[in-house]
């Protein structure tokens, strides 16, 4: 599962009204408790405006409408994975926490209104008092809390919104934003960390760090039997802010301490490489810099040094997707103009059209397109905006079919919420969700290059790809049967090819020859649509 986390806004919520609330109730929940902790009072308060946020943002946001009552039911069947002996039950006016012999633990009276304010106060009083009876409920840290009760309440939601910890949405945040690093990669080593890239440009190759120095201490603190994770976070922290590493460095006899700056890294999305007379651009995920580089990447085929460039192959394969608008960015680079992709929700503000520019940064080069059963989600978008306004070719076999968008919420402990808000829809009207985008050429079970062109072109009609399946696939109405919508899932199903690269082959056959690769170019425009 791959989240696309959406640029459209987030929703706030009124934190000083839930504040208030929340603290009244959790003083209301110890006003007869023998001491509690102040910790666990301040745990309640923060339990309380978790859990008010979620629901509202659920109610708010979600694309289809859930009760608030059963969210947090679902939520408390949560905490099962931490105290597996407890079940929750509503039995008229109250809920009830229980043993499975029937031992009631806690309970509180249901709550008579959909109000989010109303099931997080009623829900915090249910948990803090079983927290005092159960032991494994009072020995769980916030952090387990808050991924049992929560992935419980998110399990009752569509398969792709979820909840991210802290620890797990701040590694997101630096993959779809960046983070404040040194620029190295790192392999765990019994000693502490080996260095396997130093990226040439940052701060670590700035300060003379080089591939295969053994890192050993950070911040004079040594790190020997750390895992990978907390070495990263101690070499990552604010941009400009150095950090003191040490290394031991083969031929040197005592360990070497620099001092690293430390800027801001964003993962390169975008892999280059010339094959032949075509540009191989690789685009592995959509991040916060992928739309930046892709430009840079179509600026320096033009300019390279192997002389012109005859055509581009844009691989997707293996693409999970990523952030919404470095999709349409992508797409726009190509196209003059013309509909990118369209969303709709039930929230007012999920319904957006995405249209091109003018501007063709490929300046009317012949395009390929690579996807396969991996490729979802922004990748796409992408994919399916080339292949309906007719910029490109797609070669491979029917995609993962991930069409929904996720707008991302930040928490009051610094995880998120990832809700699903609304489904896109390819230019020609097919939704993306479930369907995927189908290849104009199929390389599903051919193990030739020239069988699998000439399966799409030289016989169209008995083909499971090219117009005939393109036409299945864009006709599909909102009530379409179940047969109908596995016959197109059918057509062209991914079977990967193990070592040998026919979709490759397959594009660079179409780029040889202009005319196959005219009328694949009108085998995708010619399938009709509703």
């Amino acid at each position: 599962m791959f989240s696309t986390p959406s640029p459209f806004p987030v929703f706030k919520t009124p934190w000083l009204r839930a504040r208030c609330l929340i603290v009244v109730a959790v003083l209301a929940l110890f006003a007869c408790s023998l001491g509690p902790s102040a910790d666990e009072a301040a745990l309640a308060e923060r339990f309380g405006q978790m859990t008010q946020t979620t629901l509202h943002e659920i109610q708010t946001i979600h694309i289809e409408p859930e009760e608030t009552a059963t969210l947090t039911l679902a939520a408390l069947d949560g905490l099962q994975r931490i105290a597996p002996r407890v079940t929750i039950a509503q039995q008229g006016d109250t809920i009830v926490a229980r043993y499975l012999d029937g031992r009631d633990i806690a309970r509180i009276a249901t709550p008579q209104t959909t109000d989010p304010h109303a099931w997080a106060i009623g829900a915090t009083q249910l948990v803090f008092q079983a927290r005092e009876v159960d032991a494994r409920l009072g020995a769980a840290d916030e952090e387990t809390l808050y991924d049992a009760f929560f992935g419980g309440m998110i399990s009752r939601l569509d398969r792709y919104s979820r909840y991210a910890g802290r620890a797990d949405a701040r590694e997101a945040r630096a993959e779809r934003e960046g983070f404040g690093g040194i620029g190295v990669r790192i392999e765990d080593h019994p000693d502490g960390a080996r260095l396997i890239d130093v990226i040439p440009g940052d701060p670590a190759a700035a300060a003379g760090l080089l591939v295969g120095d053994l890192l050993i201490a950070v911040n004079g603190e040594p790190i020997e039997g750390h895992p990978i994770r907390d070495i990263v976070e101690r070499l990552r922290g604010p941009i400009d802010a150095p950090v003191v590493v040490t290394v031991r460095r083969l031929r040197l006899d005592t360990p070497l301490t620099v001092t690293v700056g430390r800027t801001r890294i964003v993962p390169d999305t975008i892999k280059t490489r010339r094959d032949g007379p075509y540009q191989v651009i690789q685009i592995t995920s959509f991040n916060q810099r992928t739309a930046k580089r892709l430009a840079e990447a179509l600026a320096g085929a033009r300019t390279a040094a192997q002389g012109p460039v005859a055509g581009i192959i844009l691989d997707l394969r293996g693409n999970p997707g990523g952030l919404l608008d470095q999709a349409v960015d992508s797409a726009d680079l190509f196209l003059e103009t013309g509909l990118i992709s369209r969303a709709d929700g039930r929230h007012r503000n999920s319904h957006q059209r995405f249209e091109a520019e003018p501007g063709d940064l490929a300046a009317g080069l012949p395009l390929v397109v690579l996807i396969d059963g991996a490729s979802a989600s922004a990748a796409e978008i992408l994919a399916s905006a080339l292949q309906d306004q007719g910029r490109g070719v797609v070669i491979g076999m029917t995609s993962f079919g991930k069409g929904t968008i996720q707008t991302v919420i930040t928490l009051p402990n610094g995880g998120e919420l990832y809700l699903t808000w609304a489904r896109f829809v390819a230019p020609s009207g097919y939704p993306l969700q479930r369907l995927g985008v189908g290849p104009t050429i199929c390389t599903s079970g051919v193990n030739d290059p020239v069988k699998a062109v000439d399966r799409a072109l030289a016989r169209p009609e008995n083909s499971p790809s090219g117009s005939q399946s393109l036409a299945l696939r864009r006709n599909l109405g909102p009530d379409a049967t179940e047969d109908a919508l596995r016959a197109v899932l059918n057509a062209c199903p991914w079977q990967p090819h193990g070592d040998v690269d026919i979709d490759l082959g397959v594009a660079k056959l179409l780029l040889d020859a202009p005319s196959l690769y005219d009328r694949a170019i009108e085998l995708a425009r010619s399938a009709p649509t509703s």
